[in-house]
């Protein structure tokens, strides 16, 4: 499963992780644990592995920082890595683009700083943070961190805080990483929004990867939907057809989003649990209109 950023609020992740019991998580970045990330999240740690990328908001303070990379959670950040996990080669870019240290629009070779030791061995020991560059830029994308997971492939997922390029303030660079690695499906947070950029027309079925934004406080499970032969776990096809009929191609992007109705599950879970009948009274109103 895939978290959107958190911003502190690690609750919904708890939550969802004690019901659905995923074999890993994934935290997208923006993270801001309050406290030091294996205390936030220890009523899960004996449940599920936890694995994260760092946002643009986790270099803010000095406590987001420290939560983060201070806690002994640290060597499960993916940033600028593959690990597989849970049957699935992942690769993470975290953090963000800024031009003080590479625009990717521009050629490379133009980069202010190729790594963050070269931005260190600039400054002055005074301008140091921790003897090293400052806190903000420990949240940037190097060029010689993205060139390292470009000859690291191939992988099967791309977990990014940045967007790709179909997404209005995303990135070419992103689908370049994608592409170069072979991935399936690129996963991304930082703009808050639950977007299947298939299902909204953003991207074609025919892309060479299928992309997904992941909005606060929500969650991807992956695969989609259970699939089929996974016994009680499975949804039924009638459901399914509903579902399909209500929504079109943004079917599964509803199975799969949080609903306030079902008690912040995701109507997948909710009818895998046992209860299919209140989600397929829920489509049957949004399709005919009617109470709940």
């Amino acid at each position: 499963m895939f978290f959107g950023d958190p911003h502190g609020g690690l609750e919904p992740v708890i939550a969802a992780v004690e019901l659905l019991r995923p074999e890993a998580i994934v935290l997208l970045g923006d993270i801001q644990a309050r406290q030091p990330l294996h205390i936030e999240l220890e009523p899960v740690l004996n449940l599920t592995e936890v694995w994260f990328i760092p946002g643009n908001h986790d270099t803010d303070s000095n406590a987001d920082h420290d939560n983060l990379w201070g806690s002994e959670l640290a060597n499960h950040n993916l940033h600028g890595r593959i690990v597989e996990i849970a049957g699935y080669k992942i690769a993470g870019l975290g953090g963000i683009f800024r031009s003080k240290i590479w625009d990717p629009r521009q050629p490379i070779e133009e980069a202010a700083f190729l790594s963050s030791d070269a931005m260190r061995r600039t400054m002055k020991r005074e301008e140091r943070w921790r003897d090293g560059i400052s806190r903000k830029h420990r949240s940037s994308i190097f060029p010689h961190a993205y060139q390292q997971l470009l000859r690291s492939g191939p992988a099967d997922i791309l977990v990014t805080h940045e967007a790709p390029a179909a997404h209005p303030h995303g990135w070419q660079a992103i689908d370049k990483l994608a592409e170069t690695l072979g991935v399936q499906l690129v996963i991304h947070g930082h703009h808050h929004q639950d977007i299947d950029y298939v299902a909204e027309g953003l991207m074609t079925a025919a892309a060479p990867f299928r992309a997904f934004g992941v909005d606060m406080g929500s969650h991807l499970a992956w695969p989609l939907v259970p699939s089929e032969g996974a016994g009680s776990e499975s949804l039924p096809q009638d459901l399914l057809d509903l579902a399909a009929q209500a929504f079109g191609e943004a079917a599964q992007a509803w199975l799969n989003r949080p609903h306030e109705l079902l008690d912040g599950q995701t109507p997948a879970a909710f009818a895998a649990k046992g209860d299919s009948e209140k989600v397929r009274r829920m489509l049957i109103a949004i399709q005919h209109g009617g109470v709940v």
